[in-house]
């Protein structure tokens, strides 16, 4: 056989298995994520199976999980809708923050905890409200209220010194800290927040009507769903799930830290797409969220049971980054293509 033949064969092998591929990831989008998922696993296990199995780092690696993936349920909510909400990491750190200066104020834990929710809810309605009913592109809304409320916790904690915030409840500290048959609390909320919204979106026709405006804006306008409001709604969602992760990571540390949720909103978006939403929206589901999120924590595991440089690592998490938005990008031009919008 020809070197030119060969070229043509080989050429063809790897045109049907990228179809392949793209035809697995459109029917199930979290599947590319579960693989990845199984490949680490896999790695860490064979590789360095004494520390990977022993169960430190497995409860670490569920107590990692479990915040930034219940952020990524709500911001996937939001990417299937076809908008999406940087200030999640900041607001992570005010919700956490609300809390632990509700209980310092004498409050009970239900109060605090409702006070922490409600921060998060307010400051999901002020991203709702100026992007959908003012305007704004997400993208300047949601880094602006980044800032925002970042500084509203520096100052914050930075007053306090080194005091902070801390001593609380027992009540309180199990949210975090406690367990059932051994997995973390925080890992069982994750689990079920995902089966609930999951059964949402396949079920109930609010589900529906989110894929909807995410994929066809026009077409859900003209059927009458309420785009601005289903949206608004979703960005609510997204800030009270920030503020309860917020409030575990705290209630596990036993501290309000300033530090909470630095540079998770790019986490979790990058969970979010290497799960199988897409900042074009219309597609993901909760099951993405949680195998992207999982995959990124297996990532990091990776970097710090190998013993990987710091510089090395924010170097591969660059090129995670770059990697999921060329990948969709690339998938949003051949469906665009295949709708014969381009």
């Amino acid at each position: 056989m020809d070197i030119s033949r060969l070229a043509a064969v080989c050429g063809r092998w790897i045109k049907s298995a990228v179809k392949s591929l793209r035809d697995i990831a459109a029917r199930r989008p979290e599947s590319i994520s579960l693989a990845l998922c199984i490949i680490m696993v896999l790695m860490l296990g064979i590789t360095v199976p004494k520390y990977f199995f022993s169960s430190h780092n497995l409860n670490s690696l569920a107590t990692a999980t479990a915040p930034e993936g219940i952020v990524a349920l709500g911001m996937m909510m939001l990417l299937i809708s076809g908008v999406f909400d940087l200030s999640v990491g900041s607001v992570m750190c005010l919700g956490g923050l609300v809390a632990a200066i509700g209980l310092s104020a004498g409050f009970s834990t239900p109060i605090a905890l409702a006070l922490g929710l409600g921060s998060g809810l307010v400051i999901g309605l002020c991203n709702g409200l100026i992007t959908e009913v003012a305007g704004v592109n997400p993208l300047i809304t949601t880094i602006g209220m980044m800032y925002i409320v970042r500084g509203i916790t520096e100052i914050t904690l930075v007053k306090r010194g080194k005091a902070g915030y801390g001593n609380f409840p027992a009540d309180f500290r199990i949210i975090g800290q406690g367990k059932i048959f051994g997995v973390p609390f925080m890992f069982w909320l994750l689990l079920l927040f995902a089966v609930l919204f999951a059964v949402f979106l396949i079920r109930r026709r609010g589900g529906r009507r989110i894929y909807l405006i995410g994929g066809n804006e026009a077409a859900a306008s003209a059927l009458g769903v309420k785009k601005r409001k289903i949206r608004i709604i979703l960005f609510m969602l997204a800030g009270i799930l920030a503020a309860l992760a917020g409030i575990l990571i705290n209630a596990r540390a036993g501290a309000a830290n300033r530090y909470t949720g630095q540079n998770s909103h790019l986490n979790v978006i990058i969970a979010c797409i290497i799960g199988g939403g897409s900042l074009a929206g219309g597609k993901g589901n909760m099951g993405g969220a949680v195998f992207g999120t999982l995959f990124l924590v297996l990532l990091n595991n990776a970097f710090n049971l190998y013993q990987v440089n710091q510089h090395v690592q924010s170097l591969v998490n660059g090129m995670v980054l770059l990697a999921v938005v060329v990948v969709d990008g690339y998938m949003n031009i051949i469906k665009r293509r295949e709708l014969g919008k381009e």
